[in-house]
């Protein structure tokens, strides 16, 4: 029965051999030599297995044997055909992937799933049928800021003042997701200045399911880019002078809000939210107690290389004698003209909240800012990027009354290490103050830091 056995393995090493071949072709790739090498390796083994029992054994072949070992001949060639067949149904789709043709087997995935690895909880949960029981995960992330601020006010009739400030400030950011959908967001600031920490953000988020994202708690404004630009995106340690203005006048406060969130397609982000807070007020030499409600509206488009926001804040006033309402409203536009070369533009408009109190007139603001960024990678471990920024704004608090600010300001900082994170920030200030056609100098600021994100 020697011989019969020597063929039928003789038979399936070639249909091995021969559906290897076959998928090799259909992937339009090579056999790899590890698997011929192999083939050879297992069919020179058989056969000198095959040979070594031909010469051990003296019984010659029955008749019976022989017809039974027919029988399993005819059966392992008709199992080989049949093979043959299934591998000539996997009719190869042509998927262009980069620029490549690829054969792979229609209906399946070229490339095989990846096997994940469950853990003893998942396991015993499948077993029992019961839903697995999530993990709370953390994620924290901060700045930490310390460096000098030397003020110089000019003044007109008298000596100039330099006032020289230590810079220590930090924030820290700590998401926990409970569950799937789920999220409670802190976030704390802290600033020498102050004598307390404050919170910046305090809010929990939840995600419906194909219907946008609600969010309840305390958190800022959805505003123009520089008010939502992130820890590693600011490299002026201030904001501009239409922000600041903006904020003195509250419509920037961190308030306790209810907020939905919905995007519509891959580009665009609508963002509504009703916020309230208390607040006194100074009229007639008179602090009033008053509550302010906030409507918060904000369209946002982004693409790959821009971003489009168009935001407005309502601001109402509602104290025991009397109801008013102010508002401002930005337009704003980030362009990435190369990868070297980050251009923004941001143009705000509104009332003057306290001109309209204290006055109970209408004083429109106005401010433009330009903001130019040039980031450079060296390709060094130590010294990763160099960054050179340049910015002005322009700001009107009153249209009518003749005179506005400009506020020129550039920086130059240096990041260290691979992700860019350890950095060292110099920025340079001017104030400029232009009224019925004079231009005067006011301050100049100069500020150094070296600045830690993680």
């Amino acid at each position: 029965m020697t011989a019969p056995k020597t063929k039928i393995t003789a038979i399936l090493i070639s249909a091995l051999f021969t559906a290897n071949m076959v998928f090799a072709e259909t992937a339009d790739e090579p056999v790899s030599p590890d698997t011929e090498n192999a083939v050879e390796i297992t069919g020179e083994s058989v056969d000198s297995e095959a040979q070594t029992i031909a010469e051990n054994t003296d019984e010659p072949v029955q008749p019976e044997k022989e017809a039974a070992a027919g029988a399993v001949t005819e059966s392992a060639e008709s199992s080989i055909e049949a093979a043959e067949d299934a591998v000539e149904s996997f009719a190869p789709s042509k998927t262009k992937v980069q620029n490549k043709i690829v054969d792979k087997p229609s209906g399946e995935s070229a490339k095989p799933k990846a096997k994940t690895k469950k853990s003893s909880n998942e396991s015993a949960a499948s077993e029992k049928n019961v839903p697995v029981k999530e993990e709370t995960r953390f994620k924290m992330s901060g700045i930490l800021e310390s460096g000098v601020d030397v003020i110089t006010r000019v003044r007109t009739n008298r000596k100039d003042e330099t006032e020289v400030r230590t810079v220590a400030r930090g924030e820290i950011d700590i998401s926990a997701r409970p569950a799937r959908g789920i999220r409670a967001e802190i976030g704390i600031e802290y600033d020498q200045r102050d004598t307390f920490i404050t919170i910046d953000k305090f809010y929990g988020q939840y995600s419906i399911p194909d219907a946008g994202v609600l969010r309840a708690g305390i958190m800022k404004k959805a505003f123009g880019l520089e008010e939502r630009a992130g820890l590693d995106e600011r490299y002026f340690r201030r904001r501009s002078i239409i922000n600041s203005g903006l904020e003195d006048d509250g419509f920037l406060d961190h308030d306790l809000t209810l907020q939905y969130r919905h995007n519509v397609g891959v580009n665009w982000r609508f963002i509504g939210g009703f916020s309230m807070s208390a607040a006194l007020l100074s009229t007639n030499d008179e602090l009033t107690d008053t509550m302010r409600y906030f409507q918060n509206y904000s369209a946002h488009y982004q693409t790959g290389n821009m971003d489009v926001i168009a935001a407005a804040v309502i601001q109402h006033f509602v104290p025991k004698e009397w109801y008013t309402t102010t508002f401002a409203a930005s337009l704003s536009c980030k362009y990435a003209v190369k990868e070297w070369w980050i251009s923004e533009s941001e143009l705000t408009f509104g009332t003057n909240t306290a001109a309209k109190i204290r006055q109970d007139e209408e004083q429109f603001i106005f401010g433009i800012r330009q903001q130019e960024l040039f980031p450079i990678n060296t390709g060094l471990k130590t010294l990763s990027r160099i960054i050179p920024v340049a910015e002005i704004a322009l700001y009107w608090d009153d249209l009518e009354n003749g005179y506005y600010e400009t506020q020129i300001r550039g920086g130059l900082t240096f990041g260290l290490g691979n992700n860019n994170a350890f950095q060292f920030r110099n920025a340079f200030e001017t104030r400029l103050r232009t009224q019925n056609g004079e231009t005067s100098v006011r301050r100049y600021r100069y500020d150094s830091e070296i600045v830690v994100i993680f």
